[in-house]
């Protein structure tokens, strides 16, 4: 079972992954980054590629997974298993869909943000990408969070989502990355 109070904080990405330039303005565009890693994570989808690893590097709250040895498929599920079967770093985290939809929606700033942008044209941008956790796992406090996934990316778009079930706005299913690892925690 995953322990994130053990193994949350650490990076174990090969740094050749590293994106040319990440830290500064200047990073290499995803399609150079591709090119060199593109063979190494042939695994996984390249959307899962740009999505998580090169935008995220060693800042994503996965970033202990073990790269090589995940697998991936792509579901589609109905809107409310992303609110009730999966958890985050901080467990079964209270959202608050009133807040959020303000933000996303771009009431609170004058813009909409992308998060929302993509959602209200009926399908995210990209999916979002969970890792299979059958006997839950320990979040970052130590409680044993029972849930079938953890969420390894799409944080923002989880919660916009949730802001508009909350509102009752009726979503198709959306697409999901499913990761599983052969390693053990």
């Amino acid at each position: 079972m995953i322990d994130l109070r053990e193994i949350g904080e650490v990076c174990v990405w090969p740094d050749y992954l590293k994106p040319e330039g990440y830290g500064d303005f200047n990073v290499e565009d995803f399609n150079n980054w591709w090119e060199r890693n593109g063979e190494k994570l042939n695994h996984l989808p390249e959307a899962l590629a740009e999505q998580w690893i090169y935008r995220h590097w060693c800042e994503s709250v996965a970033s202990f997974l073990l790269i090589e040895d995940l697998t991936c498929r792509e579901d589609t599920w109905p809107p409310d298993d992303f609110i009730t079967k999966v958890g985050t770093v901080r467990g079964k985290e209270a959202l608050n869909p009133k807040h959020d939809f303000e933000v996303f929606s771009g009431q609170e700033t004058g813009e909409k943000l992308p998060t929302a942008r993509a959602l209200d044209s009926g399908q995210w941008d990209f999916p979002l990408v969970v890792l299979e956790t059958p006997d839950g796992f320990i979040d970052c406090i130590g409680d044993h969070i029972e849930t079938e996934y953890f969420l390894v990316e799409g944080h923002k778009r989880r919660r916009y989502l949730n802001a508009l079930l909350h509102r009752g706005v009726s979503l198709a299913h959306q697409r999901v990355y499913v990761l599983s690892s052969t390693s053990q925690f």
